[in-house]
């Protein structure tokens, strides 16, 4: 390509990654459909038929161009998004701007093909310089054909600032309390009613355990306290980030709202015999929810206590 197509082409994607013209397209649309719409409102005082007749046409026009602003906004902003967390020198994790933008995996992947389709990225020479690698989910850079970084340099780095930030987020081993604080949040994240219920439940489990705790130091001690909190709050809190955050079909969700359900009932149990101080019935309860997490493939052998 000669500088002047290179330029023109740079242009022509601006165009497209500002969606100038499709905003100018569908403000046109909207306006011309709206102003004949009310043009041609006299017709139904002839017949109702003759004036669904003059105005389906301009309703149509009128819809497409309101459709047409709506959907080139939602672009521009969800592709500026992006372009935060791009790295233009490197290699870019899709799975850290799922992360950092909450916005599912598969729809994040499909975006940023749309865009590599759309030539958004470009080098000197006016040629795509990206491509999607599908084992790592890395957004690839390229200089003449060439990776600008090794994937499996990206892959790794990923992996640990995902491991840092997990980390981050996880609160104290012996706070119940910010466990329950995690539940709290998420619940005003999550609409299903009977997926609040269930949490609810759970929250006011653990803060009544917390208190009781704190009434009784030395229940801390306590064989079932203490797989209680080293293990099941936190897997608890990760069950509720997999229903909220993760790309889960409509199986998987079902399952995850029973498996909440079926923790509600084993926390409200627990609770109910730690005032009582009933340990070995306790245990009992314990075991319901190693098998539930175990069910979803939460717990391993790091996790079994003897």
């Amino acid at each position: 390509m000669s500088k002047a197509e290179i330029e023109k082409e740079k242009k022509k994607i601006q165009n497209k990654r500002t969606g100038r013209t499709s905003m100018i397209v569908g403000w046109i649309c909207l306006f011309i459909g709206v102003m004949d719409l009310f043009s041609n409102m006299y017709a139904f005082n002839y017949s109702p038929l003759q004036g669904i007749q003059q105005t389906i046409l301009p309703l149509i026009m009128a819809i497409l161009g309101a459709w047409l602003i709506r959907h080139t906004r939602k672009n521009v902003t969800k592709w500026n998004k992006y372009d935060t967390f791009i790295n233009p020198n490197g290699n870019t994790s899709l799975r850290m701007i799922a992360r950092k933008t909450g916005i599912p995996l598969n729809d994040v992947t499909k975006d940023i093909q749309e865009m590599i389709n759309n030539g958004f990225f470009r080098d000197e020479n006016g040629n795509n310089s990206a491509y999607l690698n599908g084992e790592y989910d890395i957004l690839v850079m390229m200089k003449d054909g060439v990776p600008l970084e090794p994937v499996e340099e990206a892959a790794r780095r990923e992996e640990e600032e995902a491991k840092e930030e997990a980390a981050a987020d996880e609160p104290a081993a012996a706070d119940e309390e910010a466990y329950a604080d995690l539940l709290e949040l998420a619940e005003a994240k999550i609409s299903d009613p009977d997926v609040i219920q269930s949490m609810k439940s759970i929250e006011d489990s653990i803060r009544k355990i917390s208190r009781q705790i704190k009434r009784n130091p030395d229940l801390k001690n306590n064989d079932s306290i203490r797989q209680l909190r080293e293990i099941y709050l936190p897997k608890t809190v990760e069950l509720v980030d997999k229903l909220r955050r993760e790309d889960a079909g409509s199986d998987a969700i079902l399952e995850i709202k029973g498996m909440l359900n079926t923790c509600a009932v084993a926390y409200s149990n627990i609770k109910d015999k730690v005032y009582k101080r009933e340990d070995e019935d306790t245990l009992i309860d314990i075991e319901v929810l190693k098998q539930t997490f175990e069910r979803e493939g939460l717990l391993g052998s790091d996790f079994d206590f003897e």
